[in-house]
């Protein structure tokens, strides 16, 4: 499941009487949400934002072209706000973001298949991978560590991983 977009951010309120909106960044720097071009709204229409403010947190303060006032500001929350994969990652290179790992193939330490990557969580506490257990109907959840992923094969699309680290549900 690869998408040329990736979710970067989304507007959780309006801030001010001027039309400004506050983000939720998703990026590992809050104010870099503003750096990426093109940024697109979930249908793909381009948004024009320009940072006004970042604080300790990952919430930034960020000004929208064309919305001039609060009560316009206040019709943006929830929007998503996604750039181009290829903004983020040079195509020539072997990075991949984590979503991408959605579909890969999970082996434990014998090469065994166990299942396969299904969803990507964090709570706040690191990055966890669910994965659907071949020939089950539950799934597991992996932190996505050095601990627990011993081999990250990209190319082949697979996980080698530490099988004590699973946790089935």
């Amino acid at each position: 499941m690869t998408s040329d977009k990736v979710l970067i951010g989304k507007i959780i309120n309006a801030h001010g009487i001027k039309g400004d909106v506050k983000i939720k960044s998703f990026t590992t720097i809050p104010a870099d949400v503003c750096s990426y071009s093109p940024l697109l709204n979930a249908d793909g229409k381009e948004l024009k934002i320009k940072l006004r403010s970042s604080a300790n947190s990952d919430v930034i303060i960020a000004h929208i072209e064309g919305i001039e006032d609060r009560t316009i500001a206040e019709t943006m929350k929830g929007t998503e706000i996604y750039t181009l994969k290829s903004s983020i990652i040079d195509e020539e290179s072997d990075e991949i973001l984590l979503s991408d790992l959605i579909g890969f193939k999970v082996l434990d330490e014998n090469s065994s298949k166990i299942g396969t990557v299904s969803d990507i969580f964090n709570y706040g506490a690191g990055d966890i991978l669910e994965v659907q257990l071949y020939g089950k109907e539950k799934t597991a959840l992996l932190s996505y560590n050095d601990y627990s992923i011993l081999d990250q094969n990209n190319e082949q699309g697979f996980l080698k991983i530490d099988s004590k680290h699973l946790l089935e549900s």
